[in-house]
């Protein structure tokens, strides 16, 4: 029972050490692959001064069509509340389209993101009684 506990720790360690290398390139090669890719891509990181932008003017632009709708249209508040949101999220929907038809341009859904909090935030604003 010794023997064949010793021999398949002997066998197991030895194909740790015949493997280890082999995975080692592996992994090396994935981690050239990967930041290769990354620095092909355009940087989008989550906290950036377009993602303000972003964020901003879906709530501004929300806030601004239900202004016009109810002021100006007379439109009922509980109609207009859902055109104007819904002009505003086509209005982040059509930039990020044009951005990624744009040279070296990508269709953020980071974007995207702030843009729907911009439109969350607009929705609680109207919302207010």
């Amino acid at each position: 029972m010794k023997k064949a506990s010793f021999f398949t720790t002997f066998v197991m360690t030895l194909l740790i050490v015949l493997i280890t290398p082999v995975l080692a390139v592996e992994y090396n090669s994935t981690i050239r692959s990967i930041e290769q890719f990354e620095k092909e891509q355009p940087q989008d990181k989550w906290i950036a001064i377009d993602k303000v932008q972003h964020f901003s003017y879906s709530c501004l632009v929300a806030l601004g069509f239900q202004y016009i709708l109810v002021n100006k249209m007379e439109m009922a508040e509980t109609y207009a509340m859902p055109v104007s949101l819904g002009l505003s999220f086509m209005a982040g929907i059509t930039k990020e389209v044009q951005d990624s038809k744009s040279k070296n341009g990508i269709f953020s859904w980071k974007d995207l993101a702030s843009n729907g909090l911009g439109i969350l935030i607009a929705s609680l604003i109207i919302s207010i009684p």
